[in-house]
């Protein structure tokens, strides 16, 4: 029994997404704001992506589109955090997986199963004992909204992924045209935009929250049904929760120890290479 190689590359990026909430805090100390992190981030990886991909393949109207759903998600998920407090937005994001099983079958033909049906209920439920409270209707949608957006840009990748684009192009068109929708809400959200927590932070998801894992997520789903490897990367708030605590002196809670437990029994389930 062995686990697959797009399971390493999806545990990469989930360690790497893991830091983000944490430096997101930090950057917060510094006088930074969810939307100034957000264009920073956006801002930083657009000047790189012009670095990392072929150019030509950014002038096509699916890249475009691409970056857009990036950049919407992106905004969503910033709000979200804000209005829903940390816990229900990460409970409520992992709903992706169950949009990915929709959005997948109907762009690609990629199969529903019950396996993975369950398995994406399973982190759900685990990501729940974190949150453990009644949340209003509003709070609900905003954080379905950011579930829906991620499973919109992980299935439109898988997608382009089956037209033979690279992973590489995937980072940078989603990075170059997340701009789009990002800096069209400049003039909405000035406070805190030039602080110097929104520049670090905003450099500091560019790179570790943005460059680098997307490119080993993109790895990832190359080999991996897109659902599976998106209930597999559930295991980013894990990696969180577990960084808490030696950075920012935030200590594990019995319930949030057994969703951490869950998850992560899931994922290598999951992630076992059964072919062998």
């Amino acid at each position: 029994m062995r686990l697959t190689s797009g399971f390493r590359d999806l545990m990469i990026a989930s360690l790497l997404w893991g830091t983000i909430g944490i430096a997101v805090q930090l950057a917060y100390r510094d006088g930074g704001s969810s939307y100034g992190i957000v264009f920073y981030r956006s801002l930083f990886s657009a000047i790189l992506s012009i670095f990392i991909t072929d150019k030509s393949k950014l002038l096509t109207v699916k890249a475009v589109a691409l970056g857009v759903i990036a950049g919407i998600f992106y905004e969503i998920y910033a709000f979200t955090i804000i209005y829903d407090g940390a816990p229900l937005s990460s409970f409520l994001l992992y709903t992706a997986p169950l949009f990915v099983s929709i959005f997948a079958f109907s762009l690609f033909g990629e199969k529903i199963t019950v396996t993975k049906l369950l398995a994406s209920l399973l982190v759900v439920g685990s990501l729940y004992l974190s949150y453990l409270g009644t949340p209003s209707i509003l709070q609900v949608l905003w954080g379905v909204a950011s579930g829906a957006s991620y499973a919109a840009l992980i299935s439109v990748s898988k997608y382009l992924q089956t037209k033979q684009v690279s992973d590489w192009d995937l980072v940078g068109a989603q990075s170059l045209w997340s701009l789009i929708p990002v800096g069209l809400a400049v003039p909405f959200f000035r406070e805190g935009l030039f602080s110097l927590g929104s520049i670090w932070g905003g450099a500091f998801l560019c790179i570790i929250g943005t460059i680098l894992p997307y490119y080993f997520f993109y790895r990832g789903v190359r080999v991996m049904d897109s659902t599976i490897a998106t209930i597999i990367s559930a295991l980013e708030p894990v990696f969180t929760t577990l960084l808490a605590y030696p950075i920012l002196g935030q200590y594990l809670t019995p319930p949030e120890i057994l969703g951490a437990i869950l998850i992560l029994v899931s994922s290598i389930w999951l992630g076992i290479d059964r072919r062998t």
